[in-house]
């Protein structure tokens, strides 16, 4: 899956399970944290949606600010550890 689906597919997860549906204009730099879309409840939320869409389990180590700081961050976590599952 490319960067921009994996992006997309964020984004629409985010309107739809987190923002009610709401497109406050998110791009893949929005500050999650800084706006408060995110938090810790909606990082579980959004961990299960990884495994689920993604087939990506983002190990304890990685559950940081840094990585669930922005689409795009997440997207970058998402990729980084679906090339570390691929044989």
């Amino acid at each position: 899956m490319s960067r921009i689906e994996i992006v997309e597919r964020l984004k629409q997860y985010f309107i739809t399970e987190v923002l009610d549906g709401k497109d406050i204009g998110l791009d893949e730099s929005t500050p999650l944290l800084e706006w408060g879309v995110i938090n810790s409840l909606e990082i579980v939320r959004l961990l299960g949606f990884i495994q689920q869409q993604f087939g990506v389990e983002v190990p304890a180590d990685d559950i940081t600010a840094e990585y669930f700081s922005s689409l795009l961050s997440i997207t970058d976590l998402i990729l980084m550890h679906e090339k570390a599952a691929r044989p």
